[in-house]
């Protein structure tokens, strides 16, 4: 009873797993999909660069405190917001290069840079601490090249910011629990649409047509709107629950059950369409081990790819895909595709 006959058992075993072993990794993966990526990393407060075909490239910036936002500015500078302002960091030598901070924008969540040098900031702000010191609201700042504040927008009915983004028309794009909002820079909401199933929506982004993409948070989507606020399509998304936390149906959520869908946070829309989303999986520096990191999804929905090094990174709540740009030049997303600034 050795030899051939053991041979052949372990051969069996073997391509009976096979299939299994395939099951980890969406069928894009094996077909050899490669990114360069720059991903924020929450819970262990840090960017991370990582080359996929080259993992001995990778690079890191830690961080100190764990900041949200993150904008390719030009000149190879990556802006962060910090937690009163913003800081400048040069992707080269990974230092820091420039750091402002101003107690009158504690609350910090989100910055961008605009082409003629002003920077927008996007604040979660206690609006009246005598009268009421928990009650926030969402608050934007507007700063010259010369950080000098020029115009100071104020939502009091609106809380909970993560990223804020601009429309085509320079317009705030933003969510706020359970709500996409288009909003202008002198305080006034111009649309607002609740989202079923959101909270804490995380990004928005405007496409050429006028509709609106958003993440939906703990929703574990992104969705497509159109000018009015209807569902056009859905990426991802978790199964209804009751009162009590438990589903709804005792069907799977859609997608791979290892994926582990949790929390949809930054996204990118790549040139072909695709949408390469960040699954965050909690606060915790070992919560990576929750569910992939990065999911990249085709234009119908489908998961074609995705990125899971638990051991490297924490919770990814932001990711920049760098395959076609160029980090010299100054890159942003108001056409829904991040590239050169036209």
């Amino acid at each position: 009873m050795n030899g051939p006959f053991f041979r052949t058992i372990f051969v069996c075993i073997v391509l009976n797993a096979l299939p299994l072993f395939g099951q980890q990794q969406p069928e894009g993966a094996r077909q050899g999909i490669q990114h360069r990526l720059l991903l924020e990393d929450e819970s262990r407060g840090r960017m991370h660069y990582v080359d996929t075909s080259d993992p001995a490239k990778h690079w890191e910036i830690v961080f100190p405190a764990r900041y949200r936002d993150y904008q390719l500015i030009g000149q190879n500078r990556l802006l962060m917001n910090n937690l009163s302002g913003y800081s400048e960091y040069d992707l080269n030598s990974r230092k820091l290069l420039k750091e402002f901070k101003d107690p009158r924008f504690a609350g910090t969540q989100s910055a961008r840079r605009l082409p003629d040098g002003r920077t927008l900031l996007g604040c979660n702000a206690v609006l009246d601490p005598k009268k009421d010191p928990k009650k926030s609201g969402i608050k934007f700042f507007e700063l010259d090249k010369d950080d000098k504040l020029l115009r100071t927008a104020v939502f009091p009915e609106l809380d909970t910011l993560r990223l804020f983004r601009l429309s085509q028309k320079g317009n705030l794009l933003f969510g706020s629990h359970d709500k996409v909002v288009e909003a202008d820079l002198d305080g006034h909401v111009i649309r607002q649409f609740r989202v079923e199933g959101g909270k804490h929506m995380y990004q928005v982004l405007e496409r050429p047509d006028g509709h609106l993409l958003a993440a939906g948070g703990y929703g574990a989507f992104v969705v497509e709107l159109d000018p009015q606020g209807k569902v056009v399509r859905k990426w991802g998304g978790l199964p209804p629950l009751d009162k009590l936390g438990a589903a709804v149906s005792k069907a799977e959520p859609p997608g791979p059950k290892d994926m582990g869908y949790h929390f949809f946070a930054g996204f990118q829309v790549l040139k072909n369409g695709h949408l390469v989303v960040t699954n965050w999986t909690g606060h915790g520096a070992n919560d990576s081990v929750k569910g992939h990191q990065v999911l990249e999804f085709d234009a119908d929905g489908n998961l074609l790819w995705s990125w899971h090094d638990p051991a490297l990174a924490g919770t990814i709540h932001g990711v920049i895909v760098l395959d076609d740009l160029d980090t010299a030049r100054f890159n942003d997303d108001t056409s829904g595709v991040l590239g050169p600034a036209r």
